[in-house]
């Protein structure tokens, strides 16, 4: 089944510049994704004006981390306070609104799995959506039971090749209604591609 520690090295690496294909692999993956974390915190903070996600840290969006800890009867967090979210408070937060919400922990290609949490990750509920039309499952943005038979009853490699065309068709619609956003176009392809395919960037 997959695992939720293989994809923090990708997310870190697209939203904060860290290495894919650690040189020196610490002994745990724990160990390891602490340590990209604090590498990450340099770089991962964008506060763009064009960005609709607004303040982010480490691809983490403050309406994110704002729901993650209402749901912890928390008081709601400043802009600050997102900057220095906690790597565990990371974890958390893609664990329980993107990694659960696929229900990856149950779907057996890791590639597969990383792939369906990376498109809600970065395009919200679309990245639950799409695919399940893509499935020929009700598209209401719930993984149930017919979705996750649906994902499982596809060859791993096949999917993938779907869900990457899926993923490209809806970035490149999204800079043609907000040519602003162009901008973002060639990292957004990288990054699907990347994540479309079990090689490591070149």
């Amino acid at each position: 089944m997959a695992d939720i520690e293989k994809i923090v090295e990708k997310i870190l690496h697209f939203e904060a510049g860290t290495p894919l294909g650690d040189p020196i692999p610490d002994p745990s993956s724990d160990a390891r994704n602490r340590r990209l974390f604090a590498l990450a915190r340099r770089t991962g903070w964008s506060c763009d004006a064009l960005d609709s996600g607004g303040a982010t840290m480490c691809g983490v969006t403050l309406a994110s981390y704002r729901a993650y800890r209402r749901r912890r009867s928390q008081p709601a967090p400043t802009a600050a306070m997102l900057r220095a979210i906690t790597y565990d408070e990371w974890l958390d937060v893609l664990r329980e609104g993107y990694w659960n919400r696929w229900r990856a922990d149950v779907i057996a290609s890791q590639e597969v799995a990383e792939m369906l949490v990376d498109y809600v990750w970065a395009s919200g509920a679309v990245g639950v959506k799409r695919p399940q039309r893509l499935l020929g499952v009700r598209a209401d943005g719930i993984v149930g039971p017919a979705t996750l038979a649906a994902v499982a009853s596809r060859e791993p490699a096949a999917l993938l090749a779907r869900l990457t065309d899926d993923r490209l068709r809806w970035v490149d619609d999204i800079v043609r209604r907000r040519p602003a956003q162009r901008k973002w176009l060639r990292g957004w392809r990288r990054r699907i591609l990347t994540f479309g395919s079990s090689l490591s960037v070149r």
